[in-house]
This record gives C-alpha cells, structure tokens and sequence, in this order.
C-alpha cells in the first residue's frame, strides 16, 4: 500500500507534533529565561532591582557594565584597583591600604555622592551612560536604570545637542579658536579639542570641561517656564578621559579620548524674575538697610 499524505495523516498524530513543538519552545524560553535571570545576578545592582528587570534593560545594562570595565581599566590613569598582600580568603594579614580600600567602599561612597549636592556620570565618546550615580533620581526625578546604556541626547533640551556633541569631540567647535569673544562668552571655550598644543600642561588644560546645558526632569512643574517646561538647567563640571598609551595609536592626549566623567549640579529655577504681576501690584526695590532705593509710579 502506498503511504499516506500529510493532509490525511490522523489528527492524534498532529496533535501530538504540536504538543511537542510546543513543549520544544517552552524548554527554550525556560533555559532563556534562567540565563537572563544568571546574567542579571551578575550585574553591580542590588537584587531587588535586578529581578524586576527585562531582557533588554539585562542586555543594555551588560553591555554598559562590559563598557565601563574597559573604561576604567584601559583609561589613563587606569582605576583597577591592585590589592596587596594575601587574597581575602587566604591566611595573613592584609595590608592597611586593601582594608581603608574596602571601607571606602562600603561606607564611604555612598556619603560622598549624597553629599556632593548634585550627581556623576561617566559618557563614552559616542555619548552614552556607561554610569551615573543614584542621587539623578533626586535631582531630576531620573531612573539610574533607565539611563545607563542610553544616549545622553535622548536626556537634553535639543539645542544643546551642538554643544554636548562639541564638548565630547564629535564635531569642531562652531567659533574661532582663540577669538576672545568666545572666551568670554563662553565658559567651556578654553576646553575645546582643537585648543591643545605640544605642551603636556596645555593638553591637561584642554581635557577640562565646564558648560551647561538643558536635561529632562520630571521634578519640574508643567507650564511653569513655556521655554523651558520638563527641563532643568545643569552645570558639568568635569574632565575627558584618554585611553592609555599603550591601548592606543595616537600621539595625542586628545586623540585617544575615550568619553567623559563629569559632575552635575542642577541650578535653581529663576522663578522670581518671571512672577506675574497683576494691575494691583508693583514692584519696588530696597538695600541692605532695608531702605526703598526705586518704587513704581502705580
């Protein structure tokens, strides 16, 4: 007899088939799902955040914690911290410095970034959050999470996405290199990427950074700035990292920059400036003796 076709196989059989199909993908997204969970451990996060994640928060997050290793021990100077004397788990007596080192980072830290009344954060040179510290969620109301890994242009006022490009190296400086216009008009101008020279002082000049710039907030009130509602105005302060010599083909400083580490304070609104003033007020103005030096005509 001839074997039958597909179509008129018995539905039992095709049942089956699917059941095990099924099962077949049930498995996998079980093995997925535990190497997701594993993946998640392993990341610098306390766990109570690390089992709410998704698999794509894991895999940004990895990915910018693989990053920041190789920023932190391929940089000049390198981070890696190098423990001296026995291992912990070995017999002796460690050294005083691998014990303050362990105490700093146990208690220290922390109460370093909340008393530093602002936050950190580490960018690569293509603009992305290797690593921001905690205390954003304070000042902009900001999830650590939720920026690591992502572009630090999706976070700002789009006019300023010139000025972070400039100060990051991605594009030339938009001015005049040297005009004293632009230093005086702008604080960050001495820290442009083409104002380096020979001079190993002048290339340490040129690595510093100072400019501000517009970052989404959800601390602010709607409608309370039309300019500048959702955003608040930040002050970084920081520093381009190089990568080291021996990691790098360039010659110079500024050619083998790896991105920027940077502190950010946020600036008061300036709402007393733009109170609104109604037909039955005015405005007048006393000095320190609390005399009235000017008063409206109304």
């Amino acid at each position: 007899t001839e074997p039958r076709s597909p179509s008129f196989q018995s539905p039992h059989l095709q049942a089956l088939r699917k059941e095990k199909s099924r099962n077949a993908a049930r498995s996998r997204r079980g093995k997925e799902n535990f190497e997701f969970y594993e993946l998640a451990k392993m990341l610098p996060l306390p766990g109570a955040i690390t089992s709410q994640l998704d698999k794509a928060s894991i895999v940004r997050l990895t990915i910018s914690y693989l990053k920041m290793r190789d920023f932190t021990s391929h940089g000049d100077p390198p981070w890696t911290l190098r423990a001296e004397g026995p291992s912990p788990g070995a017999p002796g007596r460690r050294s005083v410095r691998l014990l303050l080192t362990e105490l700093f980072e146990q208690h220290l830290g922390g109460h370093i970034l909340q008393s530093l009344d602002g936050f950190v954060f580490a960018l690569n040179q293509e603009g992305k959050f290797l690593y921001i510290s905690e205390t954003v969620s304070i000042y902009l109301g900001l999830s650590q999470v939720e920026l690591t890994g992502s572009s630090v242009f999706d976070y700002i006022h789009p006019g300023d996405h010139p000025e972070v490009a400039e100060q990051l190296g991605l594009k030339a400086p938009s001015d005049a290199i040297g005009s004293p216009l632009r230093s005086q008009k702008s604080s960050s101008s001495s820290s442009s990427l083409t104002e380096s020279s020979d001079s190993h002082p002048a290339e340490c000049l040129a690595m510093e950074r100072s400019f501000f710039i517009r970052m989404k907030s959800t601390l602010t009130k709607r409608g309370l700035h039309v300019k500048t509602s959702g955003y608040k105005v930040i002050h970084v302060t920081g520093r381009l990292r190089p990568r080291l010599p021996s990691f790098s083909h360039a010659h110079s400083v500024l050619g083998r920059v790896l991105g920027l580490v940077a502190l950010a304070h946020t600036l008061p609104p300036s709402t007393l400036s733009e109170v609104r003033i109604e037909c039955q007020m005015f405005v007048f103005r006393v000095n320190m003796d609390l005399q009235i030096v000017y008063c409206e005509s109304r």
